[in-house]
């Protein structure tokens, strides 16, 4: 087998020049180990190069992983093996897409691994074989191997695991109709996983919750989990989940014809995937949803963009998967475009593809009605009346079932809530009991202490006073200075436009009227200037469009004028505010957005207003060049301390996260 070993030691000679000098040192000495040593050692080295190279498809990983694993087995190191095939079998799922290759590897070798006393490896064994089968269609067998797998897990004790298979039956019985259980189960994994503190998989099964609530119409309980989700993610590097979550919305607002709100979220979960370890693997269905959104919005350049970056990946690798999201996308351009008779030749063939491999039902239903859009486009009367009659008929039925799914989930979370009272109940009077007998024994104690913390806390509690009453005179004199500052803007900004700008536009007419075409011209130009001043000193949008509406104008302005990508998710606070506060709100925005473009350097900017039970959240966050929090603060920077003192006078809170070379986040929180 030394030849073998050779053969891959000069391949990461040549592959390995773009990565980091310390990464490329430690797997150039694993090869002379390898090289060098024999039977365990050389098992050793080789899993070392397996671990430097995991599930990097550039470095070789997947035949590093197949020579580790077929060493292990030579040498009866069967544990080692069975930890290498699991690995294997979720790298061919998860980020390569090619789940069929999975089972190979897992039918190859289960026989050999499954008789020993390592349940947890055999258990993730088995996990990661369900995922192939439940990737490939065959739900009935993934159900028998996610049971395998959560029996192996409860042998090794290992909560992850059965957190993973509880989680994994959740998905599968969302494919198969089984809202109710379904939803039971999705909750559970969120919970095990929350005493884990493993915020990664609470994501994923809160994104499944999403999904589930999607499929069922239920919008506002998907949205609802999405929202929370996006606020945990909150400013970490979690792109992977956070751009499921914007596409699943994307998908929900497809539904409902929200075309504006679809563009919005897709746009968002580009941006997300692209910062992920395997970006490539959605790409494509991400591409059709772009395309299909464009249409809508009246870009059809911009479709067209993005339908010959999808063409392209197709044509280096024709899978059906592949194949299924190209059609779409063929689909949708040809209706746009006018091309009636293509559209009704992609219409079939996708509608052909998803009965083929039995596709949920509600993508069929769309398929159908698709479909009868397009005959009757072409002036296919008899065609449109069969398939829009199909689609009526399907829907219909998924109208029953739904009702019929949303009782039986109501119910069983009632009876659930009913279960879970009780025992609270219970636990609450146990607990009253112990109270009662640890007070009479800590009676005695706390009288003592408490005689020595009144005197300590008397003095302490006038310092504090004293401190307080500095510190209220002094936010009163910053908050007055404000709206002092905001009363004189509003008088010169009206002042202009009522004095200054009346004069300019009387000069621009006398020379108008005398045929003086460049002192008009200079007269314009000058009006326009003292209007754009007149304005940044009082944004007039405010009394005509509302607060909500003069703060997408100001996004969607920047989004035009200048080259930063900007995503937009605005609530409706209109009625949270009166003037004053609106004026406070609209300005801390726009200091914000401001100071962006002032001294980030950013390209992409995200602004999220979301209007929850417990108040206004805000998520201002850039990509650019960052700054030291700790130094602005300690130079008293007043930008930062006139925001503050606007979040201040509502009552809110207000904290800044950057680094240099990491951007900026601002995060906000008002209270109802």
């Amino acid at each position: 087998m030394k030849y073998i070993f050779i053969a891959i030691s000069l391949l990461f000679g040549f592959q390995i020049t773009a990565q980091d000098i310390e990464l490329q040192t430690k797997i150039e000495f694993a090869n002379s180990k390898i090289q060098q040593t024999q039977k365990g050692d050389r098992l050793f080295w080789l899993d070392s190069l397996t671990k430097l190279t995991y599930r990097n498809s550039e470095l070789k990983y997947d035949a590093i992983v197949r020579q580790t694993i077929s060493l292990a087995i030579t040498l009866d190191s069967l544990n080692l093996a069975t930890q290498r095939v699991a690995d294997l079998i979720g790298f061919q799922n998860n980020y390569l897409g090619k789940p069929e290759e999975g089972l190979k590897i897992f039918k190859s070798h289960i026989e050999k691994l499954n008789k020993g006393t390592y349940f947890g490896p055999i258990g993730y064994m088995y996990l990661n074989a369900a995922d192939s089968y439940y990737f490939t269609g065959d739900f009935d067998t993934s159900f028998e191997y996610y049971a395998i797998a959560k029996n192996y897990a409860l042998k090794a004790k290992d909560e992850k695991l059965h957190a993973y298979a509880v989680m994994y039956t959740g998905y599968n019985e969302s494919e198969l109709g089984k809202f109710a259980v379904a939803s039971q189960h999705l909750k559970e994994a969120v919970g095990i996983f929350s005493k884990l503190k493993d915020t990664s998989n609470i994501l994923g099964a809160k994104n499944a919750l999403a999904i589930l609530y999607s499929r069922n119409a239920f919008y506002e309980e998907a949205e609802k989990e999405r929202k929370e989700s996006i606020l945990m993610i909150g400013d970490t590097d979690r792109y992977r989940a956070l751009s499921n979550l914007y596409f699943n919305a994307a998908e929900d607002y497809k539904r409902i014809e929200n075309f504006e709100q679809q563009l919005i979220n897709i746009k968002a979960c580009f941006l997300a995937n692209e910062k992920t370890n395997n970006a490539n693997v959605v790409l494509p269905r991400i591409l059709t949803q772009l395309v299909h959104a464009y249409c809508e919005n009246d870009s059809i350049t911009k479709a067209e963009t993005y339908f010959e970056e999808l063409k392209a990946i197709y044509q280096k690798d024709e899978t059906k998967r592949l194949k299924e999201e190209l059609v779409k996308a063929e689909r949708v351009l040809a209706f746009t475009k006018g091309d009636y008779k293509n559209a009704v030749t992609y219409s079939k063939e996708l509608l052909s593809i998803l009965k083929n491999k039995k596709a949920h039902i509600g993508d069929i239903v769309a398929a159908e009605q698709y479909l009868a859009n397009a005959y009757k486009a072409n002036g296919d009367e008899i065609n449109y009346k069969k398939h829009i009659l199909n689609h009526y008929i399907l829907k219909d039925s998924i109208s029953s079932v739904q009702k019929l799914k949303s009782l039986a989930y109501y119910q069983t979370l009632y009876e659930t809530e009913k279960r879970d009272h009780e025992i609270e109940n219970q636990k609450t009077s146990i607990d009253v009991l112990n109270l009662q007998n640890k007070n009479k024994n800590q009676l005695l104690l706390f009288g003592s202490l408490g005689l020595l913390m009144l005197f300590g806390g008397f003095i302490a509690y006038r310092s504090f006073l004293n401190s307080r009453r500095r510190q209220l005179r002094q936010q009163v004199f910053s908050q007055e200075l404000i709206k002092t500052q905001e009363e004189e803007r509003t008088r010169i900004a009206k002042d202009l436009h009522d004095g200054i700008g009346q004069q300019i536009t009387l000069l621009k007419m006398k020379a108008q009227n005398t045929n003086q075409t460049e002192l008009s011209s200079l007269a314009h130009i000058a009006l326009e200037e003292v209007r754009s001043i007149s304005r940044d000193l009082y944004p007039v949008t405010l009394v005509k469009l509302g607060l909500t509406d003069s703060i997408e104008q100001l996004l969607l302005d920047l989004d035009e004028e200048t080259d930063m990508f900007v995503s937009i998710e605005l609530d409706d606070v209109n009625e949270r505010f009166n003037e004053t506060e609106s004026l406070n709100f609209y300005r801390f925005i726009q200091e914000s957005v401001n100071n962006v473009l002032k001294h980030a350097n950013a390209k992409t900017l995200i602004v999220n207003i979301l209007k929850q039970s417990d108040g206004i959240k805000i998520l201002i966050k850039d990509n650019g060049q960052g700054f030291d929090v700790a130094d602005k603060i300690t130079q008293n920077s007043l930008g930062l301390k006139t925001m503050a003192e606007r979040i201040s006078m509502l009552k809110g809170s207000f904290s800044i996260k950057s680094k240099p070379a990491e951007g900026t986040s601002i995060l906000v929180q008002i209270p109802v």
